[in-house]
């Protein structure tokens, strides 16, 4: 769990002391996610926090080598709305949420599709 708060810390400036809890968890095989690897394996936790300005240590350059190139806050009305070339990751992430806030955090981490 280091790497999760070195990422957090690095990438948007966000300092925590406890993780939350591991919610979903993802394997995906194949070329197709990482050119020279031969799949992905994610997984998602919930981090509680209070509104902040996101802003972590690393330069625009090299939150873009590694595919970020902005982040904000999101409601569940703008992942609904928004109609733009950007992914979401997961892929279902709305429906996921909303399963989140309607039934809260699952017993063991639920299983994604690829």
């Amino acid at each position: 769990m280091d790497a999760l708060s070195r990422e957090l810390r690095d990438e948007i400036g966000l300092t925590i002391s406890d993780l939350g809890p591991h919610v979903w968890s993802q394997e995906a095989t194949g070329s197709k996610y990482v050119a020279g690897y031969d799949g992905v394996v994610n997984d998602y936790f919930l981090v509680r926090t209070s509104s902040f300005t996101p802003r972590g240590l690393m330069t625009d350059v090299e939150l873009a080598q590694g595919w970020i190139t902005g982040w904000r806050w999101w409601s569940l009305r703008d992942i609904a709305g928004y109609g733009g070339p950007d992914l979401f990751s997961p892929r279902d992430l709305l429906n996921l949420l909303g399963v989140l806030v309607a039934f809260g955090v699952p017993a063991q981490p639920v299983r994604l599709g690829a």
